[in-house]
């Protein structure tokens, strides 16, 4: 990512609305749908907002999102300053971790005199706008060398050409609430990016539209759970306004600063597609059974499943996650299953995603053996 970023740099000729606070104007994601055939298919969708060149389909309340690799575009209306949405990497731990903010009013300049080699860094690295000073009242280490509180660590710029190396989201200016639970962002892949505007381009189409904040999620999204943004006070436009989401999106109509209430999603229900199905029948006596999972499976799950025959208790199988844990797989033991014979397998509630959200009902299947 550009630098530019993470500056100060609200001027635009994109004809974006800077007049009162800043609105979420739009936002993108991927839903889980059924198509006429009785497809199970994924598509990114407005999930709040509209656009005149969407289509119904590609804009309406979201209820069934992907929990697994769904990055959410939430489009502003204006521009926001970037300084408080990305902080650029240091040379080592400047204060808990080793990322610092660019003061407002921060200079590609300024930036380059704090970049400099470890020598000349306490000359060049001085005045009001400095990066990636120690803040720790015991001192920052950089390669052994130790760092007074007040005096600069260095940004990262192992290419030399005085700019940063790596910027990062920081953490807590944009954010994701899902049934009250604070999501983790990955920080490394979650970004501000001040270009765009509502004309699409040939080339990305709707998912250049800008500007915008791009969240990614580090784990996924727990199941069957609502979700909703949150914004840091923090996060601003150039003349201070805190950012709210409008009904709809609608940029024409008023929201209180801090408010985004107008905008939530929910991820759709745990699901666990089986190879055998209700009623199967001819299911081989040492087949696998393998259940794929829409989302990771906690790990507790492969314990809980159970397999009766006419009341019995089965115990000669094993159950395993595999699939980096979205594949449960009942594996026969010893001899299997015995021959034409008919077993109950269950898998229960408790059976939960790995962010703890259970299955909406147990999955109970009745199936009979085959002779092999």
């Amino acid at each position: 990512m550009a630098f530019t970023s993470a500056c100060t740099d609200t001027s635009s000729s994109t004809g974006l609305n800077p007049e009162g606070p800043p609105m979420v104007q739009q936002v993108r994601l991927v839903e889980s749908y059924v198509d006429a055939s009785m497809t199970a298919l994924k598509r990114r969708v407005f999930a709040f907002g509209t656009h005149e060149e969407a289509t119904v389909d590609d804009q309406h309340a979201v209820t069934t999102a992907d929990p697994v690799n769904n990055p959410i575009r939430v489009i502003m209306d204006e521009l926001l300053v970037g300084n408080n949405l990305e902080e650029i990497q240091c040379r080592g731990i400047v204060d808990d971790d080793a990322y610092d903010r660019v003061p407002l009013g921060a200079t590609p300049d300024d930036v380059a005199r704090c970049s400099v080699p470890r020598d000349v860094l306490p000359s060049s690295c001085v005045g009001g706008n400095t990066i990636c000073i120690c803040h720790n009242d015991a001192g920052c280490l950089v390669n052994n060398i130790s760092i007074a509180k007040g005096e600069p660590v260095g940004i990262t710029d192992i290419d030399q050409d005085g700019a940063a190396d790596d910027t990062r989201f920081i953490r807590g200016a944009v954010g994701l609430l899902c049934d009250g639970a604070d999501i983790a962002l990955n920080l490394e892949t979650s970004y501000w990016t001040p270009s765009g505007n509502q004309r699409v381009p040939a080339q990305g189409g709707f998912e250049v539209l800008g500007p915008a904040v791009l969240l990614n999620a580090l784990n996924p999204l727990p199941t069957n759970k609502t979700c909703k943004l949150t914004f840091s006070p923090d996060v601003v436009d150039k003349e201070g306004n805190a950012a709210c989401a409008p009904p709809n999106g609608d940029i024409t109509q008023d929201c209180t600063a801090g408010d985004f209430n107008a905008f939530s999603f929910k991820v759709e229900p745990l699901v666990l597609d089986g190879s055998v199905m209700e009623g199967s029948t001819g299911v081989g006596r040492l087949d696998d059974i393998t259940f794929r999972a829409n989302t990771t499976l906690a790990a507790t799950a492969p314990a809980l499943v159970t397999i009766t025959q006419a009341g019995t208790p089965f115990t000669a199988f094993t159950a395993t996650l595999t699939n980096m844990g979205r594949s449960l797989v009942i594996t026969p033991t010893g001899t299997g299953f015995a021959a034409n014979t008919t077993y109950v397998l269950t898998i229960p509630v408790t059976v939960t995603d790995a962010q703890g959200s259970p299955l909406p009902a147990p999955i109970v299947i009745t199936f009979t053996t085959g002779a092999l």
